[in-house]
């Protein structure tokens, strides 16, 4: 038992017997070095079944996937058991086969994957030691697993050292402080570690100056003398604690032979203390084998295959030390030492440690390093070595070059902070035209990722500069950066900082070199209808929808091209195109472990199904979503553009003003001007649900008036709707022109029923019946469920208005059915008044038992129902096979089934 630390070891106790039920736990030990942090990670790992434990090693931070190769190499036998995507991927991650570079997703799952097979066969503790100093690929894959396990029987413990940067990505996981030991257990250690007498003001002195840290309890009392102990001589000022621990173990190795003093530096430099290295390394520099025992009598290290300091904080002493030209003698000999090829990422690093001056020579050998690493997915560990590469490289151009190439390996691994900071070292002038395009286009990337204030306002006026500087050399990337431009632009909206969608189209269909490729297509459509008109424009968009939806674009431009593509879909009231590239683009995010292009689809689709008036399967589908931007993560203006408005809307809560105002407000601050356009669409279905006709149709009004690209045709009839009940019959009229045109140009059975039931608002009272009479029908033959009910409401309340009571109370009452239905409250209940004033009066439905559900078991009841297995669902939802299951028994007791059947009639 370590005596004062009975609170953290009881919430340790607590995660094993967790893990021993079959849940799963994660705790990150959080403190100042020498703390114990290690001491009760010791204690939780002595008391586990089964255990994998790595440390961090500060040395070893650079090489990609480092700490998880050691972490899980035991079990790679395992592998073979992982869906095929993630046995390859985790494969190439750890060097065990070639294969093209992994999405560091991908690998992400695989972990979760392969961990959860080794649970299967017993509870398993991981215990990640002094996190802070993981690679980065290791870091940011052990923090997404830890996000998703839940009912496997994994316990994964975390240690990091209090005031690290870089280790953001555990924020929010469950935390434990370490803080000193109480007074009376720190005296007590204090008096089992010396050997004579203390005087009691002295151990009072020490325990209050250390403020309980054992290591500097323990390390402080073996440095002072018998008579300082005994009270005979004062204590040195200022005692070495907290954050001169260090200082103190640097005078300590410096009171060591200088043949011990430059072993220990060699043994420092060495990222994995490889015995071999060191040793050899130290006799290029004269320095026998012999000159680690006065290191390693007097505890500092262990000598086993591997060199292990006593703390890293030892071995920070002595490489911070050291002088830089000791450190360049050390990592030159380390660099001559390290001769086995699987290590020779580690030899360039010392080459580039050894380095004084540029060295092109040096300079190569990290390039190829950078290479490596990205062949295995280690871009954090590319962007490092090219970084470094260009700091000792001689030309000039060349090394603006590195720096680009580094800053892009840094935002493909997720690190946007970093490429920016790259990015703003390069000298513009030295690079190519081409070179000046990609920057460009990293600098939207960046800018895009990094997710500030108004930053997707700037993106397409970047892109746009990136297409100029292409033109020349590079055609088809100046096609890529247009078409960027598009898609930023379209998400900006009227939002847009400098080049607008106008200044984009006109670009577009000024450009030369036009094709027939889906980049083109989208190109020219867009481009076709801002400066020619809608007209002009729609058959070239459906010739690219057409494309997208047919299944023989590459699964890359799918993933690229789905936004625009389904942009175009609205525009048209498209939904079953609109739908199949949605269903294409999520299947191809899925199988290639794109997670934050499979959020992106699937966002879009509940936009799609809430459109169409699926409220429960956009629930579904948001409650995907989320469990997606939990793993991913993501800032708090993200999760409230990602919450969907529309669909705050149509269920109508008690505070879904507010709800669409922070969405508002979200998309506005982001400068995202669609997601802003969703929340006022949410705000027009909530107004004409309430019946607050006038207020919607100054909001629907303002909308329509500022889209120039045609986006929000869509609002056209609610706008006629809400023009027309509140008496402003010009507005209502000049929307309905404007409608006539597009959903005749559309021509497909939904733009056209919505055209008549527009029609039917304005027409005279002989010609109306005709026209709701039409769009009934005609809606009834669609998928838009929601425009359906609309059409029964409006025809019932006319008919109402007619007079005609008994003929009202039954289109009323197929609206009134057809809202419950969907679960929209404030329509029905609009339908219920309207049934009220026309003679009849209709009850309230219950609501339903699934209400109970939390987000994470309504989501995997959902997947279950529709027919999906275990597997099935846990691949779609991130989680282990385990959790699915779990969540599944849970989900049977609260609704009181029995059987996967059994969810259909509840559900």
């Amino acid at each position: 038992m370590l005596r004062g630390r009975e609170r953290e070891l009881a919430a340790l106790d607590a995660l094993l017997e967790r893990i021993r039920g079959g849940m799963s736990e994660v705790v990150v030990l959080r403190g100042e070095a020498g703390i114990g942090k290690t001491a009760l990670l010791d204690a939780v790992a002595a008391r586990a079944p089964e255990k994998l434990r790595v440390s961090g090693v500060e040395a070893e931070a650079e090489f990609p996937f480092a700490a998880l190769h050691r972490l899980l190499i035991a079990y790679a036998k395992d592998l073979d058991g992982l869906p095929e995507a993630q046995r390859e991927a985790l494969s190439v991650a750890f060097g065990l086969a070639d294969g093209p570079a992994p999405d560091r997703f991908l690998v992400s799952l695989a972990v979760l994957s392969l961990l959860a097979a080794v649970a299967a066969r017993g509870p398993v503790l991981c215990c990640v030691d002094d996190i802070q100093w993981l690679d980065r690929e290791s870091l940011n894959v052990l923090a997404f697993v830890a996000r998703r396990v839940h009912a496997e029987g994994i316990g994964l413990v975390f240690t990091v050292r209090t005031g690290t940067a870089d280790v953001a990505v555990l924020d929010g996981l469950p935390e434990i402080v370490v803080e000193g030991l109480p007074p009376a257990d720190a005296l007590d250690l204090l008096g089992s570690v010396v050997s004579g007498a203390v005087d009691p003001k002295v151990a009072a002195r020490i325990v209050s100056a250390t403020r309980g840290n054992p290591l500097a309890i323990t390390d402080l009392s073996g440095t002072l003398t018998g008579n300082q102990l005994a009270g005979a001589l004062l204590l040195p000022e200022p005692l070495p604690i907290g954050s001169r621990l260090e200082a103190h173990y640097l005078a300590q190795v410096r009171r060591f032979a200088t043949a011990t003093q430059r072993w220990l530096l060699v043994a420092a430099a060495e990222p994995q203390g490889d015995l071999g290295y060191v040793t050899s390394a130290a006799a290029e520099l004269g320095v026998t084998p012999e000159a680690a025992d006065e290191a390693e009598r007097a505890r500092l290290v262990t000598l086993g295959p591997a060199v292990r300091f006593r703390h890293p904080l030892v071995r920070s002493a002595v490489y911070g030390g050291a002088t830089s030209t000791e450190r360049r003698r050390v990592h030159q000999a380390l660099a001559a030492a390290t001769t086995r090829s699987a290590d020779a990422d580690r030899r360039a690093w010392h080459r580039a440690s050894a380095a004084l001056q540029p060295d092109e020579d040096v300079a190569a050998d990290l390039v190829s390093a950078a290479g490596r690493a990205a062949g295995r997915g280690g871009y954090a560990a590319r962007a490092t070595f090219l970084a470094r590469a260009a700091e000792l490289t001689p030309d000039e151009r060349d090394r603006a070059g590195r720096l680009l190439a580094a800053a892009e390996a840094a935002l493909t691994s997720g690190g946007p902070t970093q490429a920016d900071a790259l990015l703003t070292a390069i000298d513009a002038d030295l690079l190519s035209s081409t070179g000046q395009g990609t920057r460009l286009m990293l600098r939207a990337r960046t800018t895009m990722a990094l997710g500030g204030e108004r930053g997707m306002a700037t993106v397409a006026t970047t892109c746009v500069a990136a297409y100029q500087a292409f033109r020349a050399g590079d055609p088809e990337q100046a096609r890529t950066a247009l078409f960027d431009a598009l898609d930023y632009g379209l998400r900006a909206e009227h939002l847009t900082e400098g080049a607008d969608l106008r200044r984009v189209a006109e670009v577009s269909v000024a450009r030369e070199g036009r094709g027939e490729t889906v980049t083109d297509l989208l190109l020219d459509g867009f481009g076709t209808s801002i400066v020619d008109g809608y007209a002009a424009g729609a058959p070239i968009l459906r010739r690219a929808t057409a494309a997208l939806a047919g299944g023989d674009v590459a699964d890359a431009d799918m993933l690229s091209h789905f936004t625009p593509g389904i942009t175009a879909c609205t525009r048209f009231w498209e939904d079953r195109v609109r739908e199949r590239i949605l269903h294409r683009a999520a299947g191809v995010a899925r199988r290639t472990g794109a997670l934050q292009l499979l959020e992106m689809a699937l966002y879009s689709t509940a936009l799609h199904e809430t459109a169409l008036g699926r409220l429960d399967a956009a629930d579904e589908l948001l409650l995907e979503v989320a469990e997606l931007r939990s793993a991913v993560a993501g800032t708090p203006y993200m999760w409230e553009v990602y919450r969907s408005a529309e669909q705050v809307g149509w269920r109508a809560p008690q505070d879904a003003r507010e709800r669409i105002e922070r969405a508002e407000q979200a998309g506005a601050w982001l400068g995202m001007g669609a997601a802003v356009g969703i929340a006022v669409i949410g705000r027009i279905v909530l107004e004409l649900g309430q019946g607050n006709f006038a207020a919607a149709a100054v909001v629907a009004g303002e909308l329509v008036g500022r889209d120039y690209v045609g986006s929000y045709t869509r609002v056209l009839p609610d706008l006629v709707e809400a023009a027309a009940y509140a008496d402003d019959r010009d507005r209502a009229a000049s929307a309905l022109a404007l409608l006539t045109e597009r959903a005749t140009i559309s021509g497909t059975p939904w733009a056209l029923g919505l055209l008549d039931r527009s029609r039917a608002l304005l027409a005279p009272a002989g010609e109306a019946e005709p026209l709701f009479l039409s769009a009934i029908k005609t809606l009834g033959e669609t998928a838009a469920v929601g425009d359906t009910a609309r059409a029964y409401l409006l025809y019932g309340e006319w008919l109402r208005r007619q007079r005609r009571r008994k003929d009202a109370r039954e289109a009323l009452r197929a609206a009134l059915t057809g809202f419950e239905d969907m679960g929209a409250p404030a329509f029905a209940e609009r339908a219920r008044l309207e049934l009220q004033a026309a003679g009849e009066t209709a009850r309230r439905r219950d609501a339903d038992s699934a209400g109970d559900l939390t987000t994470q078991e309504a989501a995997i009841a959902a997947l279950a129902r529709d027919g999906l297995t275990n597997p099935e669902i846990a691949e779609r939802l991130f989680v282990s096979t385990s959790t699915v299951d779990y969540h599944l028994r849970k989900v049977f007791r609260k609704l009181g089934i029995a059987s996967r059947r059994e969810l259909g009639r509840v559900l």
